[in-house]
Protein backbone atom coordinates (compact mmCIF):
# COMPACT_ATOMS: atom_id res chain seq x y z
CA UNK A 1 0.00 0.00 0.00
CA UNK A 2 2.87 2.38 1.21
CA UNK A 3 4.40 1.38 -2.53
CA UNK A 4 1.02 2.17 -4.13
CA UNK A 5 0.68 5.97 -2.09
CA UNK A 6 4.32 6.65 -3.51
CA UNK A 7 3.94 5.71 -6.68
CA UNK A 8 0.27 7.96 -6.68
CA UNK A 9 2.66 10.96 -5.36
CA UNK A 10 5.16 10.50 -8.01
CA UNK A 11 2.69 10.33 -10.77
CA UNK A 12 0.72 13.93 -9.03
CA UNK A 13 4.55 15.14 -9.16
CA UNK A 14 5.31 14.49 -12.37
CA UNK A 15 1.83 16.03 -13.26
CA UNK A 16 2.44 19.40 -11.25
CA UNK A 17 5.81 19.74 -12.80
CA UNK A 18 4.17 19.03 -16.65
CA UNK A 19 1.55 21.75 -15.74
CA UNK A 20 4.34 24.24 -14.05
CA UNK A 21 6.40 23.59 -17.61
CA UNK A 22 3.13 24.22 -19.73
CA UNK A 23 2.30 27.28 -17.62
CA UNK A 24 5.87 29.25 -18.73
CA UNK A 25 5.81 28.01 -22.20
CA UNK A 26 7.36 30.60 -24.62
CA UNK A 27 6.38 28.30 -27.49
CA UNK A 28 2.23 28.08 -27.36
CA UNK A 29 -0.42 30.74 -26.57
CA UNK A 30 -0.67 29.73 -22.94
CA UNK A 31 -0.31 32.18 -20.27
CA UNK A 32 3.76 32.53 -19.91
CA UNK A 33 5.08 33.35 -16.30
CA UNK A 34 8.71 33.28 -16.83
CA UNK A 35 11.37 32.98 -16.49
CA UNK A 36 12.18 33.33 -20.00
CA UNK A 37 15.36 33.01 -21.95
CA UNK A 38 16.81 34.70 -24.30
CA UNK A 39 19.88 32.71 -26.51
CA UNK A 40 22.83 34.76 -27.40
CA UNK A 41 25.20 32.67 -30.06
CA UNK A 42 28.20 34.58 -31.06
CA UNK A 43 32.09 34.05 -31.97
CA UNK A 44 33.22 33.49 -28.35
CA UNK A 45 36.27 32.13 -29.65
CA UNK A 46 38.42 32.13 -32.88
CA UNK A 47 39.92 34.73 -34.90
CA UNK A 48 36.48 36.87 -34.36
CA UNK A 49 36.47 36.03 -31.10
CA UNK A 50 37.21 39.53 -29.65
CA UNK A 51 33.94 41.42 -31.07
CA UNK A 52 31.99 38.45 -30.41
CA UNK A 53 32.63 38.63 -26.50
CA UNK A 54 32.16 42.75 -27.59
CA UNK A 55 28.83 42.35 -28.77
CA UNK A 56 28.09 39.28 -25.74
CA UNK A 57 29.08 41.58 -22.86
CA UNK A 58 26.94 44.37 -24.29
CA UNK A 59 24.09 42.56 -24.59
CA UNK A 60 24.81 40.87 -21.34
CA UNK A 61 25.18 44.81 -19.35
CA UNK A 62 22.10 45.80 -20.96
CA UNK A 63 20.16 42.61 -19.27
CA UNK A 64 22.02 43.93 -15.85
CA UNK A 65 20.41 47.52 -16.31
CA UNK A 66 17.49 46.02 -16.99
CA UNK A 67 17.48 44.12 -13.67
CA UNK A 68 16.77 40.88 -15.52
CA UNK A 69 13.11 41.87 -16.54
CA UNK A 70 11.33 42.88 -19.52
CA UNK A 71 8.05 44.27 -18.08
CA UNK A 72 6.31 42.17 -15.98
CA UNK A 73 9.12 38.94 -17.25
CA UNK A 74 12.34 38.03 -15.50
CA UNK A 75 14.81 37.06 -18.22
CA UNK A 76 17.19 34.57 -18.26
CA UNK A 77 20.11 34.66 -21.17
CA UNK A 78 21.92 31.88 -22.21
CA UNK A 79 25.62 32.68 -24.20
CA UNK A 80 27.00 30.11 -26.83
CA UNK A 81 29.73 30.11 -29.02
CA UNK A 82 29.26 29.42 -32.41
CA UNK A 83 32.57 29.55 -33.37
CA UNK A 84 34.62 26.54 -31.77
CA UNK A 85 37.56 28.76 -32.61
CA UNK A 86 37.01 29.05 -36.10
CA UNK A 87 35.77 32.13 -37.77
CA UNK A 88 32.03 30.35 -37.45
CA UNK A 89 31.25 26.67 -37.18
CA UNK A 90 28.28 25.44 -39.18
CA UNK A 91 28.09 22.72 -36.64
CA UNK A 92 27.89 24.75 -33.27
CA UNK A 93 25.55 27.43 -35.31
CA UNK A 94 23.33 24.63 -35.55
CA UNK A 95 23.13 23.36 -32.25
CA UNK A 96 22.47 26.77 -30.59
CA UNK A 97 19.59 27.52 -32.72
CA UNK A 98 18.01 24.41 -32.72
CA UNK A 99 18.88 24.34 -28.77
CA UNK A 100 17.00 27.88 -29.05
CA UNK A 101 13.53 26.02 -30.82
CA UNK A 102 13.65 23.24 -28.32
CA UNK A 103 13.92 25.15 -25.21
CA UNK A 104 9.86 25.95 -24.42
CA UNK A 105 11.39 28.82 -22.23
CA UNK A 106 13.24 30.69 -25.26
CA UNK A 107 11.54 34.15 -26.06
CA UNK A 108 14.13 35.65 -28.39
CA UNK A 109 17.73 34.54 -30.24
CA UNK A 110 20.33 37.67 -30.48
CA UNK A 111 22.88 36.27 -33.60
CA UNK A 112 24.80 36.24 -35.42
CA UNK A 113 27.50 38.60 -35.48
CA UNK A 114 28.22 38.22 -39.49
CA UNK A 115 25.77 37.78 -42.42
CA UNK A 116 26.79 33.79 -42.97
CA UNK A 117 26.02 32.34 -40.08
CA UNK A 118 22.96 34.08 -39.44
CA UNK A 119 21.98 32.30 -42.98
CA UNK A 120 22.58 28.94 -41.17
CA UNK A 121 20.68 29.80 -37.93
CA UNK A 122 17.75 31.54 -39.17
CA UNK A 123 15.90 29.57 -40.78
CA UNK A 124 15.80 27.30 -37.63
CA UNK A 125 14.92 29.92 -35.89
CA UNK A 126 12.17 30.77 -37.82
CA UNK A 127 10.59 27.54 -38.71
CA UNK A 128 10.09 27.94 -34.83
CA UNK A 129 8.63 31.42 -34.51
CA UNK A 130 11.25 32.94 -32.41
CA UNK A 131 12.49 36.77 -33.02
CA UNK A 132 15.90 36.90 -33.81
CA UNK A 133 18.03 40.09 -34.13
CA UNK A 134 21.57 40.33 -34.99
CA UNK A 135 23.81 42.99 -34.09
CA UNK A 136 25.70 42.59 -36.97
CA UNK A 137 24.51 40.63 -39.89
CA UNK A 138 24.20 43.59 -42.66
CA UNK A 139 24.12 41.31 -46.10
CA UNK A 140 21.36 42.45 -48.07
CA UNK A 141 19.76 38.56 -49.37
CA UNK A 142 18.66 38.67 -45.34
CA UNK A 143 15.83 41.04 -45.91
CA UNK A 144 15.30 41.39 -49.44
CA UNK A 145 15.72 39.69 -52.99
CA UNK A 146 19.10 39.87 -53.56
CA UNK A 147 21.07 39.09 -57.23
CA UNK A 148 23.40 35.92 -56.58
CA UNK A 149 21.12 34.66 -53.22
CA UNK A 150 18.47 32.40 -55.09
CA UNK A 151 15.28 32.91 -53.44
CA UNK A 152 16.35 35.73 -51.22
CA UNK A 153 14.99 36.20 -48.44
CA UNK A 154 12.01 33.83 -48.33
CA UNK A 155 14.37 30.74 -48.53
CA UNK A 156 15.34 32.14 -44.37
CA UNK A 157 12.11 32.12 -43.64
CA UNK A 158 10.28 28.39 -43.82
CA UNK A 159 7.29 29.55 -41.58
CA UNK A 160 6.24 32.07 -44.20
CA UNK A 161 6.33 35.04 -41.32
CA UNK A 162 9.26 37.92 -40.91
CA UNK A 163 10.79 36.97 -38.08
CA UNK A 164 14.27 38.45 -38.11
CA UNK A 165 15.68 42.69 -37.53
CA UNK A 166 19.08 43.52 -37.39
CA UNK A 167 20.65 46.86 -35.23
CA UNK A 168 23.40 47.14 -37.56
CA UNK A 169 22.78 48.96 -41.02
CA UNK A 170 22.54 46.95 -44.14
CA UNK A 171 25.47 46.41 -46.65
CA UNK A 172 23.60 48.69 -49.32
CA UNK A 173 23.97 51.74 -46.36
CA UNK A 174 27.97 51.15 -47.23
CA UNK A 175 27.75 50.85 -50.96
CA UNK A 176 24.99 54.39 -50.81
CA UNK A 177 27.04 55.64 -48.33
CA UNK A 178 30.59 55.82 -50.64
CA UNK A 179 28.39 57.12 -53.43
CA UNK A 180 27.30 59.72 -50.62
CA UNK A 181 30.83 60.90 -49.90
CA UNK A 182 32.07 60.65 -53.21
CA UNK A 183 29.16 63.36 -54.18
CA UNK A 184 30.09 65.20 -50.52
CA UNK A 185 33.87 65.38 -51.93
CA UNK A 186 33.26 66.71 -55.41
CA UNK A 187 34.25 63.92 -57.07
CA UNK A 188 32.88 63.04 -60.83
CA UNK A 189 34.82 60.10 -61.53
CA UNK A 190 35.13 56.37 -59.47
CA UNK A 191 36.46 53.40 -60.48
CA UNK A 192 35.06 50.53 -58.77
CA UNK A 193 36.77 47.23 -58.03
CA UNK A 194 35.37 43.84 -56.73
CA UNK A 195 35.74 40.46 -57.44
CA UNK A 196 32.60 40.42 -59.13
CA UNK A 197 33.24 36.49 -59.32
CA UNK A 198 31.56 36.78 -55.69
CA UNK A 199 28.06 37.34 -55.09
CA UNK A 200 28.68 39.91 -52.63
CA UNK A 201 30.86 41.72 -54.81
CA UNK A 202 29.23 42.00 -57.39
CA UNK A 203 25.63 42.70 -55.40
CA UNK A 204 27.74 45.56 -53.73
CA UNK A 205 29.54 47.10 -57.04
CA UNK A 206 25.88 47.13 -58.69
CA UNK A 207 24.39 49.10 -55.89
CA UNK A 208 27.10 51.47 -55.91
CA UNK A 209 27.00 51.75 -59.80
CA UNK A 210 23.07 52.64 -59.08
CA UNK A 211 24.20 55.20 -56.27
CA UNK A 212 26.86 56.56 -57.64
CA UNK A 213 24.68 57.65 -60.70
CA UNK A 214 22.13 59.03 -58.42
CA UNK A 215 24.61 61.54 -56.63
CA UNK A 216 26.36 62.51 -60.20
CA UNK A 217 28.88 60.03 -59.55
CA UNK A 218 30.29 58.68 -62.99
CA UNK A 219 30.92 54.88 -61.86
CA UNK A 220 33.92 53.49 -64.51
CA UNK A 221 35.71 49.98 -64.36
CA UNK A 222 39.08 49.51 -62.49
CA UNK A 223 41.79 51.76 -63.54
CA UNK A 224 45.63 50.68 -62.65
CA UNK A 225 46.50 54.91 -63.43
CA UNK A 226 47.33 57.36 -61.05
CA UNK A 227 43.93 58.99 -59.77
CA UNK A 228 43.33 63.12 -61.25
CA UNK A 229 41.40 65.80 -59.69
CA UNK A 230 37.84 64.88 -59.46
CA UNK A 231 38.64 61.33 -58.95
CA UNK A 232 38.72 58.36 -56.74
CA UNK A 233 38.11 54.56 -56.19
CA UNK A 234 36.25 52.33 -54.11
CA UNK A 235 37.22 48.64 -53.79
CA UNK A 236 34.65 45.93 -52.09
CA UNK A 237 37.07 43.67 -50.55
CA UNK A 238 35.66 40.55 -49.15
CA UNK A 239 36.86 40.91 -45.40
CA UNK A 240 37.32 36.85 -45.51
CA UNK A 241 36.62 34.26 -47.93
CA UNK A 242 32.75 34.22 -48.05
CA UNK A 243 32.17 30.46 -46.62
CA UNK A 244 34.13 31.76 -43.65
CA UNK A 245 31.77 34.77 -42.54
CA UNK A 246 33.92 37.53 -40.95
CA UNK A 247 32.28 40.47 -39.27
CA UNK A 248 30.90 43.15 -40.98
CA UNK A 249 32.37 44.01 -44.31
CA UNK A 250 34.81 47.41 -45.05
CA UNK A 251 34.31 49.62 -47.91
CA UNK A 252 37.63 51.20 -48.79
CA UNK A 253 37.41 54.67 -50.66
CA UNK A 254 40.41 56.71 -52.15
CA UNK A 255 41.22 60.14 -53.87
CA UNK A 256 43.87 61.69 -55.21
CA UNK A 257 45.68 62.61 -51.12
CA UNK A 258 42.99 60.83 -48.79
CA UNK A 259 41.85 57.38 -48.37
CA UNK A 260 38.68 56.35 -46.63
CA UNK A 261 37.63 53.11 -44.71
CA UNK A 262 33.53 52.67 -44.42
CA UNK A 263 32.13 50.25 -41.95
CA UNK A 264 28.22 49.70 -40.69
CA UNK A 265 29.64 49.55 -37.12
CA UNK A 266 30.22 52.76 -34.99
CA UNK A 267 33.04 52.88 -32.70
CA UNK A 268 32.28 54.18 -29.42
CA UNK A 269 33.50 57.55 -29.82
CA UNK A 270 31.61 57.65 -33.13
CA UNK A 271 28.10 56.82 -31.42
CA UNK A 272 25.88 60.31 -30.60
CA UNK A 273 27.02 61.43 -27.57
CA UNK A 274 27.32 61.57 -24.92
CA UNK A 275 25.22 58.31 -24.77
CA UNK A 276 28.32 56.98 -26.25
CA UNK A 277 30.98 58.17 -23.81
CA UNK A 278 28.47 57.16 -21.03
CA UNK A 279 27.91 53.81 -22.53
CA UNK A 280 32.06 52.88 -23.07
CA UNK A 281 32.68 54.23 -19.54
CA UNK A 282 30.21 52.18 -17.93
CA UNK A 283 31.26 49.21 -20.04
CA UNK A 284 35.16 49.63 -18.98
CA UNK A 285 34.17 49.78 -15.12
CA UNK A 286 31.73 46.88 -15.68
CA UNK A 287 33.72 44.70 -17.78
CA UNK A 288 37.73 46.42 -16.74
CA UNK A 289 38.14 46.90 -21.03
CA UNK A 290 37.17 49.58 -22.90
CA UNK A 291 34.20 48.45 -25.97
CA UNK A 292 35.18 47.73 -28.90
CA UNK A 293 32.65 48.75 -32.06
CA UNK A 294 30.13 46.32 -31.69
CA UNK A 295 29.37 46.30 -28.16
CA UNK A 296 27.26 48.95 -28.30
CA UNK A 297 25.16 46.60 -31.11
CA UNK A 298 25.13 43.56 -28.68
CA UNK A 299 23.19 46.03 -25.70
CA UNK A 300 21.10 47.89 -28.42
CA UNK A 301 20.47 44.08 -29.70
CA UNK A 302 19.31 42.63 -26.22
CA UNK A 303 18.12 46.35 -25.22
CA UNK A 304 15.53 46.01 -28.51
CA UNK A 305 14.58 42.32 -27.69
CA UNK A 306 14.03 43.09 -24.28
CA UNK A 307 11.45 45.70 -24.89
CA UNK A 308 9.56 43.56 -27.37
CA UNK A 309 9.32 40.79 -25.11
CA UNK A 310 7.63 43.73 -22.80
CA UNK A 311 5.39 45.35 -25.74
CA UNK A 312 4.49 41.67 -26.43
CA UNK A 313 1.12 41.26 -29.04
CA UNK A 314 -1.20 39.23 -26.22
CA UNK A 315 -3.33 39.10 -28.84
CA UNK A 316 -1.29 37.66 -31.39
CA UNK A 317 -0.96 33.17 -31.67
CA UNK A 318 1.32 32.70 -28.97
CA UNK A 319 3.87 34.37 -27.09
CA UNK A 320 7.03 33.86 -29.71
CA UNK A 321 4.66 35.50 -32.21
CA UNK A 322 3.61 38.38 -30.40
CA UNK A 323 7.15 39.05 -29.34
CA UNK A 324 7.91 38.75 -33.31
CA UNK A 325 5.14 40.91 -33.91
CA UNK A 326 6.55 44.06 -31.39
CA UNK A 327 9.57 43.06 -32.53
CA UNK A 328 8.92 44.68 -36.19
CA UNK A 329 7.51 47.63 -34.07
CA UNK A 330 10.55 48.83 -32.74
CA UNK A 331 11.21 52.31 -32.21
CA UNK A 332 13.69 54.30 -31.20
CA UNK A 333 13.99 57.51 -31.22
CA UNK A 334 17.03 58.01 -27.95
CA UNK A 335 18.68 54.26 -28.71
CA UNK A 336 22.46 54.33 -27.89
CA UNK A 337 22.81 54.16 -31.59
CA UNK A 338 21.01 56.78 -33.41
CA UNK A 339 17.62 56.92 -34.11
CA UNK A 340 16.08 54.85 -35.67
CA UNK A 341 13.14 52.46 -36.35
CA UNK A 342 12.57 48.80 -38.03
CA UNK A 343 11.04 48.11 -41.65
CA UNK A 344 8.80 45.37 -42.17
CA UNK A 345 11.70 43.28 -43.78
CA UNK A 346 13.45 44.31 -40.68
CA UNK A 347 16.25 46.23 -41.96
CA UNK A 348 17.40 49.21 -39.17
CA UNK A 349 16.67 52.57 -40.97
CA UNK A 350 19.83 54.18 -38.90
CA UNK A 351 21.65 56.39 -41.03
CA UNK A 352 24.82 56.34 -39.27
CA UNK A 353 28.09 54.49 -40.77
CA UNK A 354 31.64 55.31 -39.67
CA UNK A 355 34.38 56.82 -42.62
CA UNK A 356 37.58 56.30 -41.06
CA UNK A 357 39.72 59.17 -42.66
CA UNK A 358 43.48 58.54 -43.18
CA UNK A 359 45.53 60.91 -43.05
CA UNK A 360 42.75 62.89 -41.09
CA UNK A 361 41.15 63.09 -37.70
CA UNK A 362 39.90 59.36 -37.28
CA UNK A 363 36.98 57.95 -37.50
CA UNK A 364 33.56 60.36 -37.70
CA UNK A 365 29.98 59.24 -38.69
CA UNK A 366 28.58 59.81 -41.75
CA UNK A 367 24.46 59.67 -41.95
CA UNK A 368 23.44 57.97 -45.28
CA UNK A 369 20.56 59.74 -46.88
CA UNK A 370 17.77 57.82 -47.17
Amino acid sequence: MARRCSSVRGLLALLLAALTLAACSAADDSGVEGPVTVYVSLPLTGPFGGDGRDAADGARLALEQARGRAGDLEVRARYLDDARGKPWDPVAVGANARAAAQDSSTAAYIGELSSQPTRASLPITNDAGIAQVSPGAGAIDLTEPAKGYPDSPDRYRPSGEQTFARVVPSDEELAAGAAQLLSELGVSRAFVGADERDAWGALLTQRFREAAEADGVEPLAPSPGPLGGGEARVLFPAPVPPAEGGPAPVVLVGTEDREYALSAAQDPQVLPQPRGAGFAETFLNRFGRSPGAFAAYGHQAMATVLRAIAERDEADDGFRAGVASALLEFRGPDSLLGSFVFTEAGDSTLCRIQADESPGAGPSALCVRP
